[in-house]
This record gives C-alpha cells, structure tokens and sequence, in this order.
C-alpha cells in the first residue's frame, strides 16, 4: 500500500536559498510532468512575487542554478524552466531514489515543503535513512498510508474552485484553441483575474492528486506495491 509524506527541507539545505535572500517574498510551485520528457527532477516552476521582474537576475545568480528561461506568464504567475547544479539532483535522487514520485513541492519563506508517494513504509525509512547518512536535513511532518490520506484529507473542490472550474469548462476556456481568456472568464464570475488563477490551479491540483491516490489504492491492491508514472519516478 503506498505511503503518503509530508516532509520538509531548508532552502539554504537545497536549492533557491539566494534566490529568497533576494526575493523573500518569492514562491516556487513545481509542475507535474513526466520525467522522460526531461531527463532531470523538477525542471517547471510557476512563480510569483511583488516584483516579479526580480526573479531572473535572481535566478542567475543562484549557485544552485545551472540555467533558467521564463516559458509564459499568466494570472499575475510566471512559468520557468530550471537547470538545477549537481549538487541539487543529487539531493534530490536522495529523495525519490526508492521510487517516489513528487505529488507537490512549493519553495516560500526559504523553506521547501514536499509532498512524496511512496509505495511502501520501508521505502520511506530506507530514504529518510540516506537522507540522514548524506547530511540533508529532511524534516518529515506526517506520514499516512494512501487509505487513511484519502480518508482524513479533504481532496474534493472547494465551493469557489469547483464553481471556477464548471465556468471554465462551461465557456470553453480549457478549447483548443481558446474560446475564452483568463479576464474574460475572471470578469464573467466577479473575481480578479489573479483570483481565479489560484482557484483553478488548487482545484486541478486537488482533482490531480486525489486522482494519483485512487490509483496507489488501486495498484496496492493488486500487487502491494505502487508504480507511478508522473514526477520522480526511477
């Protein structure tokens, strides 16, 4: 049956730490993606801040950076590609090395806070374990199997996201090509656009990992074990 973690790790331990000296107000949220398509863990951030024509030059003069690009922007949030130094993808083949997978992770006040599936408690000992013989300082916060996650964490929408996300569905705001933007949808349901940005971004979050918990159920079920396919799998 998998396992679901909350854990944490100092920025200063990790990576962005001069970023946040910079930009304190700064946040990183990463993006779910399949690893194949990139070769390395956690290359696409969404990132906001007050002045958020900081966050490049901070950026590159991060040590922990190997490279970064902004790809889009949108909803008062910029969307980059990172290239993290060595240093950085070691830390985190520490992390996801017995076959985890990064359900979230979000940088804010110098502080990484991760959310990590794993399929099984010995995994999560075998990895707090390395974590600890390689001096990263990974606080673990909670630790729940998939069931009692599923059971004792509210994943279903909110009032206000799954209003967001019927309006966008409804306006043909997820077509291709669009059929509405983000404003217009925004102006259409009385909310700033910025507003409505965070609610579709936390209801698909919210759908995306009860989604990934419905299925660690469902394989530990079948065979015990959980093998996902999405962020940091090996």
């Amino acid at each position: 049956m998998g396992t679901i973690v909350e854990a944490v790790l100092p920025a200063g331990e990790f990576a962005l730490a001069e970023t946040f000296e910079a930009v304190p107000d700064a946040t990183f949220e990463s993006v779910r993606f399949a690893a194949h398509e990139t070769g390395q863990p956690m290359p696409y951030f969404w990132t906001s801040a007050p002045d958020p024509d900081r966050i490049p030059g901070a950026l590159a003069a991060d040590e922990t950076v190997e490279g970064s690009s902004c790809i889009t922007s949108g909803g008062g949030r910029r969307l980059y590609r990172i290239e993290w130094q060595p240093p950085v993808r070691v830390a985190m083949e520490h992390l996801i090395g017995e076959r985890a997978t990064v359900l979230d992770a979000v940088s804010e006040s110098s502080q990484w806070h991760f959310r990590l599936l794993f399929p099984d408690q010995e995994a999560v000992s075998s990895t707090h374990d390395t974590c600890k013989e390689r001096g990263l300082p990974l606080s673990i916060q909670r630790v729940q199997s998939v069931e009692e996650f599923a059971s004792t964490n509210n994943r279903d929408l909110s009032e206000e996201q799954h209003e967001a996300l019927m309006a966008a569905v409804e306006s043909e705001y997820y077509s291709v090509p669009r059929e509405m933007t983000l404003e217009q949808l925004a102006e259409k349901l009385g909310v700033s656009h910025q507003a409505l940005s965070e609610r579709l971004r936390r209801g698909h979050r919210n759908l995306v990992t009860k989604t990934l918990c419905n299925q660690a159920q469902s394989n530990g079920h079948e065979d015990a074990g959980v093998r996902p396919s999405v962020i940091g799998h090996r």
